[in-house]
């Protein structure tokens, strides 16, 4: 029981390090080109950079091994923009008017804020479902230490001490959940902006959250590990 428990264990470091990669928003609008065959060769260059990380994004949620609950409503958000945008292109790239083209360039990056939303936005929910999987495989650990501590009792010997360290363990779990599925349900309705500029701030302010309480997540999963440490230690002195 103890070499599977450190197996576990470090594989639980190796997953939820992975957990925090999100990357702060940046803000970034782009004046559209003077003339309009210009015009239409970079929105359809800016279009297809966006959709290229839409579906690079999309990926990552693909692959998750667990789902705080609104993966499917990630995918959906993230193939509506995909289809936004190639229809957005298809207009410009039709227009003969210089001045709707031009507004209709701007929307390319206030209607679809790829990079300053979605991005961050994806790596969150996905950073909720890593401490989801990472949560699962310690509280499977907690029930076999459980067990063994029980056993232990049962024998007559003092487990009062790995029994703390195991309670403590259920406690931080339990923590580290709560503070992800918040990053994850505070984070899924987010839109964009559509160059109103309060509303790219309350979304800033809601992806820096959601990153606080991820990393709280990580922190209280960082403590339940050792927890498990500490609970097999004591449980093989007593």
């Amino acid at each position: 029981m103890n070499h599977l428990s450190m197996r576990r264990l470090a594989t639980f470091g190796l997953t939820a390090g992975l957990a925090l990669g999100v990357a702060a928003p940046v803000w970034a609008d782009e004046a559209p080109p003077a003339r309009l065959d210009q015009l239409k060769a970079r929105a359809d260059q800016k279009v297809h950079e966006r959709l290229t990380q839409l579906d690079t994004i999309e990926r990552s949620v693909a692959a998750a091994a667990a789902d705080c609950g609104h993966n499917a409503d990630l995918r959906a958000q993230l193939a509506a923009d995909k289809a936004g945008l190639t229809e957005l292109d298809a207009t410009i790239q039709a227009e003969t008017d210089r001045a709707k083209a031009a507004a209709e360039y701007r929307r390319i990056f206030t209607d679809y804020r790829v990079y300053w939303l979605e991005t961050p936005k994806t790596r969150e929910v996905v950073g909720c479902d890593r401490i989801a999987k990472a949560a699962s495989t310690l509280t499977a650990l907690q029930g076999k230490i459980q067990a063994r501590v029980d056993q232990a009792k049962a024998n007559g010997k003092d487990v009062a001490a790995a029994q703390a360290s195991l309670d403590d363990m259920g406690s931080k779990i339990t923590a580290a959940t709560t503070s992800a599925e918040h990053t994850d349900a505070s984070v899924i309705g987010l839109r964009a902006d559509k160059g109103e500029r309060s509303v790219a701030d309350a979304n800033r302010t809601a992806l820096q959250a959601g990153r606080t309480d991820l990393r709280t997540a990580l922190t209280d999963l960082r403590a339940a590990r050792a927890d498990a440490a500490k609970a097999i230690a004591a449980l093989r002195s007593a």
